[in-house]
């Protein structure tokens, strides 16, 4: 399973996710409307809403290293 399929899985049971980067960074979302993937699950990109007005980080999937379901929320 890709991490954009892993990422869909999440959003569809509306679950809170974090997704692990490459270079140690992580982003914790809460609700799944802070996540956007192609709804295919064949994308090469993943947005990422932050809490700030403007905060939004464009992910590419080869950066992601997993995908696990937030259990701190």
């Amino acid at each position: 399973m890709t991490a954009v399929q892993r990422i869909l899985g999440h959003k569809r049971a509306k679950e809170p996710l974090t997704i692990h980067l490459s270079d140690g960074r992580r982003f914790l979302i809460d609700h799944h409307d802070f996540v956007s993937v192609h709804p295919s699950g064949q994308g090469t990109s993943v947005l990422v809403y932050g809490h700030g007005p403007d905060e939004e980080h464009y992910i590419p999937v080869f950066a992601i290293t997993s995908v696990p379901k937030n259990t701190t929320t």
